[in-house]
């Protein structure tokens, strides 16, 4: 249990950390414009093509020549009042049809609907990418106070629920490319001590779920379990997300095996025949 106590021409030396980490063979034009899409995606904001060349390390003019492709393709979509820029609709459209696909996520949704009325909580489904979990599917208890868990956003994998329940069983490869990152500390309860980070993951491993207990968001605590495909691979996590002063030893004691359950479940429906409920 948790112990509550303006840029430089392509020939020019100078680069940003984005061209330095292009591998061999990669145009730089589209690597610029998946870099200016990664960006957006993470920004909560809508975003000035000012601020934008900063963040990347381009030219104001570079970056604006990328805005204006990606915005008649329909990739970012710009406000009229203020220029500034947003993810465009046609990322949804991709994005859905690649959704529509993942087995993980139609298999989950049932699961996601009945936890979140037991519960009274919002549950949640992400999956990894690379060093992150990704929310791609949540739904919303019936309770009066509701946290959303936004289909898109980017969990650091170091100080959410769901990130460290998958790092938890993911290679030591994977954990490397995480530390290399850094352990970015977001409120006073990040763990940032690589020590104690493998420490937890390895009790996340021992107990089946992983806490998130205001360490990423102030406000917000989370439960999540692992869920393994066919192959016994990460395939994703559910997680019961809510307001942290809601959030209990009592509550953790009656949320975890749920978690734990509504995983092992979804893991047998993908193929998984180790997952064991308790």
């Amino acid at each position: 249990m948790r112990n509550w106590t303006k840029e430089p021409s392509v020939s020019s030396v100078k680069h940003s950390p984005n061209d330095q980490d292009r591998a061999p063979g990669e145009v730089s034009t589209v690597q610029r414009a998946l870099n200016l899409l990664k960006l957006l995606g993470t920004t909560e904001k809508p975003i000035g093509v000012n601020e934008i060349a900063r963040r990347l390390g381009k030219h104001v003019s570079a970056v604006s020549r990328t805005l204006a492709t990606l915005e008649h393709n329909g990739f970012v979509e710009r406000d009229e009042e203020t220029g500034r820029f947003v993810l465009g609709v046609e990322l949804i459209a991709l994005a859905s049809r690649l959704l529509a696909e993942h087995d993980v996520v139609r298999v989950a949704r049932p699961y996601l609907e009945e936890l979140a009325e037991s519960t009274r909580e919002t549950t949640s489904l992400s999956l990894w990418n690379k060093t992150h979990a990704i929310n791609v599917e949540h739904v919303l208890g019936p309770g009066s106070i509701k946290h959303i868990a936004a289909p898109g956003r980017r969990n650091p994998a170091h100080c959410t629920a769901t990130g460290k329940a998958m790092l938890s069983h993911m290679p030591d490869s994977t954990l490397r490319e995480v530390l290399a990152l850094g352990l970015e500390r977001y409120t006073d309860r990040t763990t940032t001590e690589v020590s104690a980070l493998e420490s937890e993951l390895d009790h996340i491993r021992k107990q089946g779920y992983a806490l998130n207990v205001g360490e990423f968001i102030p406000e917000i605590a989370a439960v999540a379990a692992v869920i393994h495909d066919r192959r016994g691979r990460v395939a994703a996590a559910i997680a019961v997300t809510m307001p942290v002063f809601h959030f209990t030893q009592q509550i953790e004691q009656q949320l975890a095996p749920l978690v734990i359950n509504a995983a092992a479940a979804i893991s047998k429906r993908l193929g998984y025949h180790s997952a064991q409920p308790i």
